[in-house]
């Protein structure tokens, strides 16, 4: 089981874009797939045509009750492709969680309890480095962080390579980082200046596919609906379909099916985020 955080605390890069679209191209590639949302704005279930407000229950309850996984997945949202979903009751979690234990791994610990079976676990992050953040990043051996080609672009990763360092130093867990270029407009002499100082900041952990700016982005998640089942022939599908393939090829470059990678495991460790021990 291949877990992969989507990560970027700048909002507006398409982080969720990517969550939804990565999905559901795994899962076309007969990869079974969980898509655990763990932003209380709750878009990459929307995104699939899912209302979280009316659902019973979701990943508040995983967190803070230690509900499982299993009991809240929303399954064959389309095919090989289940979904965890969020809503605003998520927005509370640092205060229900305040003064918990290990309330940094709790992701972790629900994802090792899991009984159905997924070839990959994509996680839909929040656009900041707080708790929600921290869960994902512990819990995942790969953070993919989309970088949109604006001004702003590489502001603030710094911060984020910073949060990842400390979680390596401080439980031995060290996540691979790499970075997707998204919103692209080649034409443009600036995207090309920004492209630069990504592969410069990443050290060239940079996938080779970028995702060119394409409005059926936008309108297939208006329409809950992924990108390949909205419009499978637009720059868009073809797009994500080439970051699937390419994730699958750095899967099988390593000599490892993606059923034999295991879930990190946990340990205690004192946080970042306040002194607390966490595990």
């Amino acid at each position: 089981m291949r877990i992969i955080s989507v990560i970027n605390q700048k909002g507006g890069c398409g982080k969720t874009t990517t969550a939804i679209n990565l999905s559901a191209c795994l899962s076309k590639r007969k990869r079974r797939v969980l898509l655990i949302d763990l932003d209380p704005q709750g878009h990459a279930s929307i995104g699939l045509n899912l209302n979280p407000e009316i659902l019973p229950h979701g990943m508040t309850e995983v967190l803070t009750h230690g509900a499982f996984l299993d009991d809240v997945i929303c399954a064959s949202v389309r095919h090989n492709l289940d979904v965890a979903p969020a809503n605003i009751t998520l927005s509370a979690i640092e205060q229900l969680l305040a003064g918990a234990a290990h309330k940094e791994s709790r992701l972790l610990t629900a994802i090792e309890k899991l009984r159905r079976p997924y070839d990959y676990i994509i996680i839909d992050s929040p656009p900041n480095l707080g708790i929600l953040t921290f869960n994902a990043l512990r819990a995942s051996a790969l953070s993919i962080v989309p970088v949109d080609m604006g001004f702003f672009s590489l502001h603030g990763l710094g911060k984020l390579k910073e949060t990842i360092e400390v979680i390596a130093r401080h439980t031995g867990h060290r996540i691979e980082l790499r970075a997707l270029s998204t919103m692209v407009d080649s034409r443009m002499r600036f995207v090309q200046e920004v492209l630069k100082d990504l592969a410069r900041h990443f050290e060239g952990k940079v996938f080779e596919t970028r995702i060119r700016n394409n409005v059926r982005l936008r309108e297939a998640s208006s329409q809950g609906m992924p990108i390949v089942e909205y419009e499978a022939n637009s720059n868009g599908a073809q797009d994500y379909e080439a970051v699937a393939q390419e994730l699958i090829a750095m899967e099988e470059a390593r000599g490892q099916k993606v059923s034999e990678l295991q879930v990190p495991v946990g340990e205690r460790v004192e946080t970042a985020l306040g002194g607390e021990p966490w595990s």
